[in-house]
């Protein structure tokens, strides 16, 4: 289950894609963070309970101009939301505020967001008041205590409008979970192959996008990048190897059921027919009613390339 988590990250550290997130999510696609204005920010913070602990977010870049740190950008991903999510956005902010509590530097802002995987929308309160509110905190101190909103991001459920904003391979990743398919983005170059052939295998469980990452990443080493297409023809040439050979492997287990009803009954000339032609075997499948799957695909495909 860790690795799986930390395979979901992987991704999301590299700078562009960083960047195209927080652009998409929180500015609507306006180009406020890129590679070169960006750089790695701090994951771990301290804090003091009973005694000292530390706590890591999912990936942190800070925004700058030439001289000074405008902004400290944080994204937290969910598999399964916490109805007291809020609570670990405001202690990733309090985290990054109380490191800049000692610092001779500019304070700058610290926005934290949270990206969800899951395919289920938790009703979960989304402010800190509405958490207070819902745990019983009378209306009188909720007046005195200052808000903070938690801003969540379903990946599963995006709208084409947003989805279409995305520029970097995270694209690829939301237009597959949302649509199936990558066909909207075929022509799009993939920057970072191997990552996202290693998220795409840990959100969808499907093994097929890392099995082929190999030749792939040769083939960008020898020719150069690898377009989706290149990539969608290889997921289906795979998929088409796996459908032959469970089919072969059904198929096996159909004939041996029946030849080994042939033998009980004595009809060795009929075992021999079955084996040596296609429209006998059909013909004794549906005699002791089994399914004919296997030789109606050959007919199907034999008509489909006629």
């Amino acid at each position: 289950m860790a690795e799986k988590d930390i395979t979901e990250k992987i991704l999301m550290l590299y700078a562009d894609v960083f960047a195209d997130c927080i652009n998409v999510l929180q500015y609507n696609g306006e180009q406020r963070l890129t590679e070169e204005n960006t750089r790695p920010a701090p994951t771990e913070s301290f804090y003091k309970g009973q005694k000292a602990h530390n706590q890591l977010c999912d990936a942190s870049r800070y925004l700058q101009d030439d001289k000074n740190i405008i902004a400290q950008y944080i994204i937290e991903n969910a598999t399964r939301l916490s109805e007291r999510q809020i609570l670990r956005k405001v202690s990733y902010e309090g985290g990054a505020y109380r490191q800049q509590l000692e610092s001779s530097m500019p304070v700058h802002a610290v926005i934290c967001i949270v990206i969800a995987w899951t395919g289920k929308r938790n009703r979960i309160p989304l402010s800190l008041r509405r958490l207070l509110a819902k745990n019983g905190v009378p209306a009188k101190e909720l007046e005195q205590v200052n808000d903070a909103k938690l801003a969540v991001y379903h990946m599963r459920s995006l709208s084409p409008e947003v989805r279409k904003r995305f520029v970097s391979d995270m694209g690829f990743v939301v237009d597959y979970l949302n649509e199936g398919n990558f066909e909207g983005r075929k022509n799009q170059r993939i920057i970072h192959l191997e990552a996202l052939c290693d998220m795409m295998e840990a959100l969808t469980g499907d093994t097929r996008f890392t099995e082929q990452a190999a030749k792939l990443l040769e083939k960008e080493q020898k020719e150069g990048p690898v377009m989706m297409c290149e990539y969608i023809n290889t997921l289906e040439a795979r998929g088409e190897a796996r459908g032959e050979k469970n089919g072969e492997k059904k198929g096996e287990e159909k004939l041996a059921s029946l030849l080994q009803q042939l033998y009980a009954l004595g009809r060795d000339d009929d075992a021999k027919l079955a084996v040596q032609a296609l429209d006998v075997r059909a013909r004794l499948y549906e005699e002791f009613s089994i399914p004919n799957y296997v030789y109606e695909n050959k007919q199907d495909n034999a008509g489909e390339h006629a």
